[in-house]
């Protein structure tokens, strides 16, 4: 422990002493007596995080903090005196939240600063980012009261669902429109054709019930999906060689009992099919691998992978194996568009490592570009406090669900 102090103490003497090497910080702090006292090693923290983000040397630049403590709010301000100047701001709501908060000025204003190249910037005729605040009231959208698990639109109308009821939206006003027989639970609804496909988990297994003017018309006994025109079909199996189970996709299978090339470790639900790389011929398949990463398929053959990892969703599915259960998280949807992908990145933070348990502290819907350097990624919209369930477009908008404690928010935003 003496040796660790004696090491950070030379680190930030080495970081104060070398103004011509990092960016200089200066702290301020306003608030309780045991908030104040904190300046110290938040001023460290800053300088050693930048330091560690690679900041141009010589670059002379002051970054000036300032947090201010109102209540139970703590209110973040940050000023890079570059040319032209950058500022941060949020309103933290405890301070366990400060060292993301400083990750995430550090990300926007310094980094953005020292390495353009890495950030790229929008391309002419792209939006700003969206924020939607959080907790409420937010400015605009429409409020649910139940906790929503899907969503989607079919010719114009826009449909919600919650574990057992399928709801049309009529203004501001959810309407029943079907409900689940028995024990199924609604795990995500997909539009197809004229009607709407309801995944659900039932007894166990999954059960897709297909519906057209608010009855039920077909039913299969397995997961079955929307690819490009076909409707696909698979059953999630489960390992029993492992002590606590490995879920796998059965090799899926059209609605003519055709096979259906997909790559085993490949997650069937949030499968897509879309012409996203114009320089390929026909169509790919998007999903996410076992990694939690999208992937371009030609057929088993990948073409592109995402750097980011995404997290699953808190439904999930559960076969009784051995301690512990053998759980199948739901992944996010992917919606093709344009060129790209529109997926949800729900933010876990801490939690992230344990392996069932579900709490998220913020959400952010991504663009990705697969033709462009890298990722191409860029944030449509983030969401504080409150995870998303599902997103769907509508005539170039998107709609998104957002999950609240014991609610949720319909929000549509422009693309």
């Amino acid at each position: 422990m003496k040796r660790s102090f004696i090491c950070l103490f030379f680190l930030y003497f080495f970081i104060a002493s070398s103004p011509s090497h990092a960016i200089e910080v200066v702290v301020e702090m306003t608030g309780a007596e045991d908030f104040a006292q904190l300046k110290d090693g938040i001023q460290k923290t800053i300088t050693a995080r930048c330091l560690a983000a690679d900041t141009l040397p010589g670059d002379g630049a002051t970054l000036s903090v300032s947090l201010m403590q109102l209540g139970e709010t703590i209110s973040f301000d940050a000023v890079l005196d570059s040319q032209p100047p950058k500022a941060f701001h949020r309103d933290v709501g405890s301070r366990g939240e400060l060292s993301g908060v400083i990750d995430l000025m550090i990300e926007e204003i310094v980094i953005g600063k020292a390495r353009p190249a890495a950030v790229p910037s929008p391309a002419p005729g792209e939006k700003p980012l969206v924020e939607v605040a959080a907790p409420p009231p937010i400015e605009s959208g429409i409020e649910l009261p139940f906790i929503a698990t899907s969503l989607a639109v079919l010719d114009g109308a826009i449909f919600v669902s919650d574990g057992k009821t399928l709801y049309r939206m009529e203004g501001d006003r959810a309407v029943p429109f079907w409900s689940t027989p028995g024990s199924a639970k609604i795990y995500r609804i997909y539009p197809y054709r004229d009607s709407l496909l309801a995944v659900t988990n039932r007894r166990e297994s999954f059960h897709t019930y297909q519906i057209r003017g608010s009855g039920t018309v077909q039913s299969w006994e397995r997961c079955v999906i929307p690819l490009g025109d076909t409707l696909v079909m698979s059953r999630l199996m489960t390992d029993l060689m492992f002590s606590d189970g490995v879920n796998y996709w059965e090799n899926p299978v059209t609605g003519t009992g055709e096979a259906y090339e997909f790559p085993r470790g490949f997650d069937f639900v949030s499968a897509r099919a879309a012409d996203v790389l114009p320089s390929q011929n026909g169509l790919e398949t998007v999903a996410f691998d076992k990694l939690g990463r999208i992937t371009l398929l030609n057929g088993k053959n990948p073409l592109w992978s995402s750097e980011t990892k995404l997290a699953t969703l808190p439904l999930y599915f559960e076969n009784k194996v051995d301690e512990p259960d053998a759980r199948y998280y739901l992944m996010p949807r992917i919606l093709p568009y344009k060129n790209g992908v529109i997926t949800i990145a729900n933010e876990q933070g801490p939690w992230k490592f344990l392996r069932n348990v579900k709490y998220y502290d913020s959400s952010r819907i991504l663009m990705l570009n697969p033709g462009r350097s890298g990722d191409g990624e860029r944030d449509l919209v983030t969401i504080r406090n409150h995870y998303c369930a599902d997103i769907a477009l509508d005539e170039g908008d998107l709609i998104v669900l957002v999950v609240k404690k014991s609610t949720s928010l319909l929000q549509r935003i422009d693309l």
